[in-house]
C-alpha cells in the first residue's frame, strides 16, 4: 500500500518550505520515526520524520525547491516495511495514489503535478500559460492568476496585479522569482561589457534567501527612521566586572546584552507602543504586554534571531545563561522553532565590531529595533572637567507607522540613565 507524506501544516502562518537536504533516496528502507528531508520555512530549518515504516517509492522536488504545505513529498511503499520484501512495481503505486489525471509535465515542473491544486484550480492548472506580451495582457481578458496566499500577500505589497504576471510554477502559478522578474522587467538595464577578472556564483537560497526576503520585506513595508544617542557605560563597565566575580557566576560568559535586555524591558514597559506590530489588513495595532526580546546571532550561513521568552522574569544572569544557550544552538543550526518565534523587540549587537552607528533593518512584523555599538574610551567633559569614560552609541528604528520620532527618542532617553547608573536596574 502507497502512502503519500504530504508537508505538514507547522502553525505560524508557514504556507511552504524549501528543500535543504534530502536525507533518503529512492529505493531506501525507512524506520519509522526516520529523518527524510530536511525543510526550511520563514522560522525555522526542521527535519521531517517518516511516519511509517517502509520503501521509499518517490521523492517529489529537488534541493532548492520550493513546496507548499499539503504537497506531497515522498511516497512509502508500507508493504515493503512490513515483510522486507521489495515491490514489484512502484512505478504504478504511485499512479494509485493519484487517482485523478495530471497534468503533462514539462522538465521545468519536474515531478509536481497538477494534483497538488485545489480541485477548482486543476482544471486552469493543466492549460499551458499564455504567452502573450506583458502589453497585450492588459488589453485582453485572461484566466484568473494561480498563487499562493503567501505570494498574493506579497504582490499586495507591492503593488503589483498578479493578474499580470506570467506564472513559472507548476500549472502556471506565480511564484515569488516571478513577482521580482514582473517587477525589474520595466528598468532592466543594458547588459554591461564582459568583465575581465573571474567571478564566483554564488547560489542565493536557502537562509542566505529567507534572511534576504525577510529584510526586503521589512524596508518595503514598513517606513523606517532610526534614532541615535551615546550612553556613559563606565560604571556598567565596572559592575559586569564585578559581577563575573562572583561565585554564582560560574562558568557563565556574562557580556552586556543582559544588562541592555533589562534596560530595554525598562523602556518598553514606559512606551509600550515600541513593543506592538501593526496588522495593516485588519487595521489593527497590537501592542504586546509581555517582553519576548530576540537577540540577533550572526552564524556561518548568516543572521538569525533567537527569542528569549518572558525576559522580564528573569535576572541577570539567568539572562546570560540563556543567551549563550540560544546563541551557541544557533551557531551549530539546532535552534528550533520554539527558539525563533513569538518575539516582540529584538537587539543586534556586533560587540567589538559594532562601529559608531547604523541603521538597523527592523525584525518584521515588529516594530522596533535597537542597535547595540562598541564601547570606546573617549575623552568627555563632566563637571567642567575633560575625564576618560568608556561611551557606547545607541541607534534604534522604528515603524514610523506606529511609532513616533518623539517617542523613540524619548524611549532611547529612558533607558540611557538604567545603563548609566545599573543599580537602577536592581529597583
Amino acid at each position: 500500500m502507497a502512502f503519500e507524506f504530504k508537508l505538514p501544516d507547522i502553525g505560524e502562518g508557514v504556507v511552504e518550505g524549501e528543500i535543504v537536504e534530502w536525507l533518503v533516496e529512492e529505493g531506501d528502507m525507512l524506520e519509522e520515526d526516520q529523518p527524510m528531508v530536511e525543510v526550511m520555512t520563514d522560522k525555522a530549518t526542521v527535519e521531517l520524520p517518516s511516519p511509517r515504516a517502509g520503501k521509499v517509492l518517490k521523492r517529489t522536488g529537488k534541493v532548492g525547491e520550493v513546496v507548499e504545505v499539503g504537497e506531497v513529498l515522498i511516497v512509502i511503499d508500507e508493504e515493503a516495511g512490513g515483510n522486507g520484501a521489495p515491490a514489484e512495481s512502484p512505478a504504478p503505486a504511485a499512479k494509485e495514489a493519484s487517482p485523478e489525471p495530471a497534468a503533462q509535465e514539462s522538465p521545468r515542473q519536474e515531478s509536481i503535478s497538477a494534483t497538488s491544486l485545489p480541485r477548482e484550480e486543476r482544471e486552469e492548472a493543466v492549460k499551458p500559460p499564455p504567452s502573450a506580451t506583458r502589453e497585450s495582457k492588459a488589453a485582453s481578458p485572461r484566466r484568473k492568476a494561480l498563487a499562493t496566499p503567501a505570494v498574493r500577500r506579497v504582490a499586495r505589497e507591492r503593488g503589483i496585479d498578479i493578474q499580470q504576471v506570467d506564472g513559472s510554477g507548476p500549472g502556471g502559478r506565480v511564484t515569488r522569482e516571478d513577482l521580482d522578474r514582473f517587477e525589474e522587467a520595466p528598468a532592466r538595464p543594458q547588459p554591461a561589457a564582459a568583465p575581465s577578472g573571474e567571478i564566483e556564483v554564488v547560489p542565493y537560497r536557502a537562509l542566505r534567501k529567507k534572511i534576504g526576503d525577510r529584510l526586503a520585506l521589512s524596508k518595503r513595508v514598513a517606513p523606517h527612521f532610526t534614532y541615535v544617542d551615546e550612553v556613559d557605560m563606565t560604571a556598567l563597565v565596572e559592575l559586569r566586572r564585578q559581577y563575573q566575580q562572583m561565585p554564582e557566576a560560574g562558568d557563565v560568559k556574562l557580556t552586556y546584552l543582559p544588562f541592555i535586555v533589562k534596560a530595554v524591558i525598562k523602556g518598553l514597559q514606559k512606551f509600550p507602543i515600541a513593543n506592538s506590530s501593526l496588522d495593516e489588513e485588519k487595521g489593527e495595532i497590537h501592542v504586546k504586554h509581555f517582553f519576548n526580546i530576540g537577540v540577533a546571532t550572526a552564524t556561518d550561513n548568516g543572521l538569525i534571531v533567537p527569542v528569549i521568552k518572558q525576559a522580564d522574569r528573569k535576572s541577570v544572569l539567568e539572562l546570560a545563561r540563556e543567551i549563550s544557550h540560544l546563541a551557541q544552538a544557533a551557531r551549530q543550526g539546532k535552534s528550533t522553532l520554539e527558539d525563533l518565534r513569538d518575539g516582540t523587540f529584538t537587539i543586534t549587537s556586533l560587540g567589538k565590531l559594532g562601529g559608531l552607528m547604523a541603521t538597523p533593518v527592523i525584525n518584521y512584523p515588529e516594530a522596533a529595533i535597537l542597535g547595540v555599538h562598541k564601547i570606546e574610551e573617549k575623552p568627555v567633559v563632566r563637571d567642567g572637567e575633560i575625564v576618560i569614560r568608556s561611551m557606547m552609541n545607541l541607534s534604534v528604528s522604528m515603524d514610523h507607522r506606529v511609532v513616533d520620532g518623539q517617542t523613540g527618542a524619548e524611549f532611547v532617553n529612558y533607558i540611557i540613565p538604567f545603563l548609566e547608573n545599573p543599580a537602577l536596574l536592581l529597583l
